[in-house]
């Protein structure tokens, strides 16, 4: 039981946007899909969340098209934190977080307060139920939505099938310690039998979280590899059109990237400026 994605593209304006992505993600493993702006990663996430049906290929999440399955079956099988969410209304904390219980059968009142109260300490939210969502900073309203993720889904592994999380740059909003937060949700999601979708800017991140990279550059896949080797070529700077320097600190568990950042020049001496230190 995986997921399977299957030669799988996705065509607007009688243009392909992704083409012929294939790819088998098993249980227990957390993917991150990076590369350039436009290169396809949130049109890929939205065909394999049944959101967008593909031109040709198919999405299989246990041996089920993803296409097929009806919303409230799909619902509760994969869960999708898109990039942005535009509420209208002015709804609190807690309401937009216990949206995510709609599909879980079952819960008298007391244990969905419960369940709301514990995805929002899970995100940092601790005491925010009953603020509005539109006075929280963006920061706080992706970790919001992150809840309410987490309270549709549930537990990885249900009936002994993994569950699907599906994080469209879960992190863009967020502060440092708030990044490592959310990704080390992800991880223990995959950790504990789940699948976990992530698309992701920061490289370090999807060194440091991920058990395989999916690079995706002009809506193709051109690489889907473990980091280490990914690292091996010089892939990632060609697909990014610019230099990297792979860094690896004693005691670090993966190496670190970063780009090779041209020297600063004065204007009049043309001295190239010490940014060392």
């Amino acid at each position: 039981m995986a997921l399977e994605i299957d030669d799988v593209g996705v065509v607007a304006g009688g243009r392909a946007i992704l083409a012929k992505v294939s790819a088998r993600i098993e249980p227990g493993a957390m993917v991150a899909v990076i590369g350039p702006n436009g290169a396809g990663k949130s049109t890929l996430v939205k065909a394999i969340s049944g959101e967008r049906r593909p031109a040709f290929g198919r999405v299989r999440l246990h041996g089920h098209d993803v296409s097929a399955l009806a919303p409230a079956d799909l619902a509760m099988q994969r869960a999708v934190l898109p990039q942005a969410t535009t509420i209208a209304f002015p709804f609190t904390v807690f309401e937009i977080v216990g949206l995510g219980l709609r599909q879980r059968a079952g819960m008298d009142a007391a244990a969905r307060r419960q369940e709301v109260q514990r995805a929002l300490g899970a995100v940092d939210l601790e005491g925010f139920g009953e603020r509005l969502y539109q006075r929280l900073s963006g920061g706080e309203q992706q970790r919001v939505q992150l809840a309410r993720v987490l309270c549709q889904i549930g537990e990885p592994v249900k009936d002994g099938r993994a569950k699907l999380l599906i994080l469209d740059e879960p992190t863009s909003s967020l502060d440092v310690r708030h990044q490592i937060a959310v990704l080390s949700i992800a991880r223990r999601f995959a950790d504990d039998g789940g699948i976990v979708v992530a698309v992701l800017h920061d490289l370090n991140l999807a060194m440091s979280f991920a058990d395989r990279l999916m690079v995706l550059e002009g809506g193709r896949l051109v690489a889907d590899q473990e980091p280490e080797e990914l690292l091996e070529g010089g892939l990632l700077a060609e697909t990014f059109g610019t230099r990297m320097v792979i860094l690896r600190p004693p005691g670090w568990a993966r190496p670190a990237v970063l780009p090779d950042f041209p020297r600063l020049h004065h204007g009049r001496s043309g001295e190239a400026a010490d940014i060392s230190q």
